[in-house]
């Protein structure tokens, strides 16, 4: 599951952040990203009542947390691509403000991908297509994952 991307104007986001993201209809609304919607379940979660579909601004790089190490691994993407969240409907936060929470939409990674960024999950990428609908853009293939550090000698 990816933990930050990056936007073209150098503005890195995470988790729990209000970012802003455009509907199919044009109009832009903010979210808060929290968690992930599996592409191959969009359906249900459109089906939600007040869920949308959303795109963010274009990305210039995505990042993933390996599960085996930790470490933070940034990949590269095709031109001009967005990401694409499930808005849910507004809630209202505790100090009497209204918010809505993203769920970042992922598609199963490639083998490379695996490999390189230590998780089945990848976002999906596209953009809006002439009907308002996701034109997918398919990932760049990652560089090949380091070598892996051979343990010294305990004795």
């Amino acid at each position: 599951m990816p933990h930050q991307f990056r936007t073209t104007d150098g503005t890195d986001w995470k988790s729990s952040r209000p970012f802003p993201l455009q509907l199919a209809d044009g109009s832009m609304v903010e979210g808060i990203w929290a968690g992930c919607a599996q592409h191959e379940k969009l359906s249900w979660w459109l089906k939600k009542p007040g869920n949308q579909l959303a795109q963010s601004s274009e990305v210039s790089a995505i990042a993933i947390k390996g599960e085996e190490d930790g470490e933070l691994r940034w990949g590269e993407k095709p031109e001009a691509v967005c990401l694409f969240f499930v808005i849910e409907p507004p809630t209202m936060g505790k100090s009497g403000e209204s918010y809505r929470l993203a769920k970042m939409v992922t598609i199963a990674a490639t083998p490379e991908q695996v490999t390189f960024f230590q998780d089945e999950r990848f976002a999906l990428l596209g953009k809006w297509n002439a009907n308002r609908e996701i034109s997918i853009i398919p990932p760049l293939t990652p560089p090949p994952a380091p070598p892996a550090q051979r343990q010294g000698e305990l004795f």
